[in-house]
């Protein structure tokens, strides 16, 4: 058999007849697993929030969450859950149901939002209408910067006789380009420019490679911090632009006592380590709360781009000892 020229010809006798079987995705109904919501699917949630390692809200927002207060009251009505994100102590107001969305829910976010003056509101629906969904999205766009709206469908998946699933899939988020784009000419320094581009290469770069760290979406400042696996604990690299320092630090937040836990093991973490570990002791910060750190430190400057693989390698391995000497030792605290 003769074939054009470039392509090429297969016989037929040599194609398997085995082709592989699937089973198919069957998407149940929350009801069967939640009857109620503020009974049964807020506190579920609200404790996934509080879990070890990532949770399924947190995954699908590109954020580290830490529950403030379950049924928190506003006004004449609660917010479902009230939260913090644990980079910038920005207030989240997460607002459930298990039926479809209605004006009422939407409503109720945007109340509540403005009674706490949150700055990120989370809807979370199995079903959202066309209209909700376009509401949500023309605030994205018209909203001040700062302000983010998400509508999270909420969906439980099996396969065949496998154990159910669940996934929190994003249907309105605001848009990273988006909000690039909003920003009038010269609105950001050429330093805030510089960390934006920095941070949005450190995240490709996790997201890249095999590494214990989290990808969070970049923002033009001088920190990036990841979550280690247990609330109060967090991994912050810093680019200290004043000082040509960068910094991979363990901040452990409103627990002096497991800092001292952990000093009392500085000897052999110390041994474990292959650079100088600096640890801070507890200071009180000026909204009243204790914090601690245990860093590592490098000299660079922010203009140098032609480093930056340098300093994104170095912030890698630096988050990688954190997890491999202290993530089991945080656990037994």
């Amino acid at each position: 058999m003769q074939s054009k020229p470039g392509r090429y010809v297969f016989e037929t006798s040599l194609i398997s007849n085995t082709m592989p079987e699937f089973a198919s995705l069957e998407s149940q109904d929350v009801r069967e697993y939640w009857e109620h919501e503020g009974q049964d699917f807020t506190p579920w949630l609200a404790e996934d929030i509080r879990k070890e390692g990532e949770s399924e809200l947190e995954d699908a927002l590109g954020l580290d969450l830490e529950v403030i207060q379950e049924e928190k009251s506003v006004g004449r009505y609660n917010v479902d859950i009230l939260a913090e994100v644990v980079d910038d102590n920005r207030n989240v107001v997460i607002e459930n149901q298990l039926g479809s969305s209605n004006h009422d829910h939407l409503g109720k976010s945007l109340a509540y939002a403005s009674g706490i003056d949150a700055d990120i509101i989370v809807w979370i629906a199995p079903r959202f209408y066309d209209e909700h969904q376009d509401a949500m999205q023309w605030l994205n766009q018209n909203s001040r910067e700062g302000v983010d709206l998400f509508a999270i469908r909420l969906e439980v998946w099996t396969i065949g006789e496998s154990e159910p699933a669940v996934r929190l899939n994003p249907v309105v988020e605001p848009s990273e380009w988006k909000e690039k784009a909003k920003r009038s000419e010269g609105e950001l320094s050429d330093t805030k420019q510089l960390q934006e581009e920095f941070w949005t290469e450190f995240r490709d770069t996790i997201e890249e490679r095999n590494t214990p760290l989290s990808a969070r979406k970049p923002k033009p400042q001088h920190w990036y911090s990841n979550p280690i696996g247990k609330a109060g604990f967090e991994l912050s690299f810093v680019f200290n632009s004043r000082d040509n320092e960068l910094r991979a630090e363990l901040v452990i937040r409103d627990d002096e006592e497991a800092f001292w836990q952990l000093h009392e093991d500085r000897e052999d973490i110390d041994a474990e380590l292959d650079r100088n570990l600096v640890w801070n002791e507890p200071e009180e910060t000026r909204a009243g709360k204790d914090r601690s750190k245990l860093m590592f430190t490098k000299q660079a400057e922010i203009t140098d781009e032609d480093r930056w693989d340098e300093y994104i390698d170095w912030m890698l391995e630096c988050g990688t000892q954190f997890h491999d000497v202290f993530y089991h030792r945080i656990q037994r605290l």
